[in-house]
């Protein structure tokens, strides 16, 4: 257990480093060598010798984990130059939704796949909603959703700027008053519930098939909820920008573990109660919300059926070239 702390230790600085650094960037212009960029490098560099450690001592990785891990790592690897390229090209870039960010994403959550399986065949108990499966989850929750940061940040800083109570750096407000700045990265309002919902379906989708016990990421999702509002009180406590905190998200696998049925309107339905929730939020003035309008449900729908078939898509292609346990435990 010692072994998969350190890397729960790990991918818990680089999930403060990422939140941290979304919110840097609402306030100071871009730097390579932030406080946020280290502490997330930190992360890195502890993740980094766990692997290390396994390739030349294997003891707690299978095979394929480790083998999952490491792509993830070279894919992290690949994007940092990409996404130095890509600043230098279009310059300061806010959006979260780049494709070079995106490489990061996906990177993380290959990582955090890899060590999640790992540690499902070190500890090959029942997953409980009540153990450290419930962790991992969290962290999977927390890279899906870390694109959303860019509304849910830029919509408090947006809403104080036309109030006059901006705290961005001189800097920062001289970008948003040029038409042409990528600050606000261009995002259509629709990206934001649409993507929100159908990540999370799509993650359910595919963990109702490995995890017997749903509640599972219902924990994982509170539990990163709750984590949201602890960095948006220690940010506001420190004078540095705060987000809108997705408490709808928690909608998606609580309504799929209490409907009970495996099928496609249990999905919709909890689509259905995502975006509902957001839009009551803001109908009665409850948080600052991304924008969100009653006619975006339909593309909301759209992508959570498409999310629903993409999960099953996936659980089909895992199912037909997957391995055995022989293959690849050493």
């Amino acid at each position: 257990m010692k072994y998969y702390k350190l890397w729960a230790v790990a991918l818990f600085l680089k999930v403060v480093g990422s939140s941290w650094d979304a919110s840097y960037h609402f306030k100071y212009f871009f730097e390579e060598y932030s406080i946020p960029h280290l502490v997330n490098f930190s992360g890195f560099l502890l993740g980094a010798f766990l692997l290390v450690q396994e390739f030349f001592h294997p003891r707690y990785l299978t095979q394929y984990s480790r083998s999952w891990i490491t792509i993830g790592y070279i894919l992290f690897l690949i994007g940092i130059p990409l996404d130095f390229t890509y600043h230098l090209l279009r310059g300061l870039d806010l959006t979260t939704w780049s494709p070079t960010h995106f490489v990061y994403y996906i990177a993380t959550g290959i990582m955090i796949y890899g060590i999640w399986n790992g540690y499902y065949h070190y500890l090959p108990t029942q997953p409980k909603w009540k153990s450290f499966h419930t962790i991992w989850a969290f962290f999977m929750v927390e890279a899906l959703l870390f694109p959303c940061l860019q509304q849910e940040n830029g919509a408090i800083s947006l809403f104080e700027y036309l109030n006059h109570h901006s705290i961005a750096s001189k800097e920062i407000l001289e970008l948003i008053k040029d038409p042409k700045s990528q600050i606000f990265g261009g995002v259509p309002d629709w990206v934001y519930p649409v993507y929100g919902s159908t990540i999370l379906i799509l993650l359910c989708v595919i963990l109702r098939k490995f995890l017997t016990d749903l509640r599972i990421v219902i924990a994982a999702t509170a539990l990163y909820i709750a984590y949201r509002y602890v960095a948006k009180i220690i940010f506001f406590s420190v004078d540095y920008p705060t987000s809108f905190v997705p408490v709808m998200a928690v909608s998606i696998p609580f309504i799929i573990y209490i409907y009970r049925k495996n099928n496609l309107f249990s999905y919709v339905l909890s689509g259905l109660g995502y975006f509902i929730v957001l839009a009551l939020i803001q109908q009665f003035n409850v948080a600052i919300t991304p924008p969100i309008s009653w006619s975006m449900y339909l593309l909301v729908l759209v992508g959570n059926i498409g999310a629903y078939y993409l999960g099953k898509l996936i659980l089909y292609l895992f199912e037909n070239f997957s391995y055995t346990e022989e293959e690849v435990i050493i």
